[in-house]
């Protein structure tokens, strides 16, 4: 928070930032606090006077303020209160709770956040102030409130080490009617404190991860950690556990295949049926290897910073990247086509990225190359194009690359087009795929929201 004595701004610039912030953590105290909680109120510039007649004694529980000038205070009703701060002519202060006002008058809670009571002569000052011990109570409303939302969760890693066991922090053992895994998880109007106390849908609250199971088709690659994430599924009776590829996900995908990149992995045993209709809500973060040479193939991390955490309903990490398998060739053109073709699983915001390599294998040809990105359609000249390229190779270049980026909203099930085309003057055309050269024509996306 700075200040410009320059340009004579600065005290209002400070002003203003100071205003800012206490109304962001007001605000952030009114979220944080639960429903039947009692709310601390707050008014304008609400200054006035002590009107009894003679001031008021140190024992006395209600005050008078000047005839009229009691509007100016909040209006409350129980439990709800505002906090004033009383100032005689000498500059003693004492800081009281105001419990209920009827017009004129407040009735007072004594000697407050560590001030002692004392008497007040008539026209001291009474005001409506934000206190010390008003933030103290919103940043514990807030702590408090961010516990609620994961209560007792502690993923852990069996003996066995492909294998995750979804226990209780205080039982270190799977949840029962003594303790308890309490989740709040979105219903489509906000969100919902739900729990689990024993085993569901016969759920053993584990997770076993299959030898020579390539889950979200990440790869088999010894020392390469991936990641993983776990969910809790609301399907309107109980929790269900379950592991995905990504996080970000808010409704049940349906998809059994495990390669696919929207696969929910459920917990051992579970006769759960995936549902779109039903809620879910990540709450966890696991790290693995998948290695076929290894026994078991998959080892879910244990120490350090790879270990198992617990986080509730994180950003999204959704991505994924595709190529062209294999070198298009056409004698003189290609008319344009999708080259390479994603479906996003996920609602939101993306960034997408393309190149396209192509070009003629005589090097005394001048050849083009063009290419585009498309969403929306599966059908790719019903896609929507969001962005493209053209380039004209000079001879002597017997391969030449575009690059094509565009960032867009998407709905889950859209598909993502990666358009390659381009012609040559004499001789075949190519689009390169992974057996000419790896990774030459591919797409890529990330959500970004």
């Amino acid at each position: 928070m700075g200040y410009d004595d320059h340009g004579g701004n600065g005290g209002y610039l400070l002003m203003f930032n100071a205003k800012r912030i206490l109304f962001t953590l007001i605000i952030a105290m009114a979220l944080a606090l639960p429903v039947n909680a009692a709310t601390v109120k707050f008014a304008n510039n609400a200054t006035s006077a002590v009107a009894n007649v003679g001031g008021i004694s140190d024992i006395d529980t209600s005050v008078t303020v000047t005839t009229g000038e009691g509007a100016l205070f909040p209006a409350i009703t129980s439990p709800d209160f505002f906090m004033a701060t009383l100032i005689d002519t000498s500059g003693n202060k004492e800081i009281v709770k105001v419990t209920a006002r009827v017009t004129d008058t407040f009735t007072i809670i004594r000697a407050q956040e560590s001030t002692s009571a004392r008497a007040f002569a008539a026209d001291s000052i009474i005001s409506n102030r934000l206190t010390a011990g008003t933030l103290n109570d919103t940043w514990t409303a807030i702590d408090a409130n961010r516990e609620q939302t994961l209560v007792n969760l502690k993923p852990a890693v069996n003996a066995a080490v492909n294998k995750l066991d979804i226990f209780t922090k205080s039982g270190g053992a799977d949840p029962d009617a003594t303790n308890i895994l309490n989740v709040i998880i979105p219903d489509g109007s906000g969100y919902t404190a739900r729990s689990r106390a024993a085993a569901y849908l016969s759920g053993t609250s584990q997770f076993i991860l299959a030898d020579a199971t390539d889950y979200w088709s990440k790869g088999d690659l010894a020392a390469e950690i991936k990641t993983a994430w776990v969910y809790a599924i609301w399907d309107g009776t109980g929790i269900v556990w379950a592991l995905a590829g990504y996080s970000g996900f808010n409704m049940v995908p349906t998809t059994t295949t495990v390669g696919d990149d929207d696969y929910f992995l459920l917990e051992a045993g579970s006769t759960y049926t995936r549902n779109n209709a039903h809620y879910c809500v990540c709450v966890g973060k696991i790290r693995y290897e998948y290695d076929t040479g290894d026994t078991p193939d998959h080892t879910i991390q244990a120490t350090v910073e790879n270990a198992p955490q617990v986080m509730w309903n994180p950003k999204s990490d959704y991505g994924y990247r595709s190529t062209l398998a294999t070198t298009n060739t056409a004698v003189a053109s290609i008319t344009e086509y999708s080259a390479v073709s994603l479906v996003v699983k996920q609602s939101g915001k993306y960034s997408i990225r393309g190149n396209v390599s192509g070009g003629s294998d005589n090097s005394s040809n001048t050849n083009e190359i063009y290419g585009t990105i498309r969403t929306g359609s599966s059908t790719f000249g019903s896609a929507t194009i969001k962005a493209a390229g053209r380039f004209f190779g000079p001879k002597g270049m017997i391969y030449n690359n575009i690059g094509i980026s565009s960032v867009v909203y998407l709905n889950a099930g859209d598909t993502i087009h990666l358009g390659a085309g381009g012609t040559s003057i004499d001789g075949d055309f190519n689009i390169a795929g992974d057996n000419n050269l790896v990774g030459s024509t591919i797409l890529n996306f990330n959500r970004v929201d």
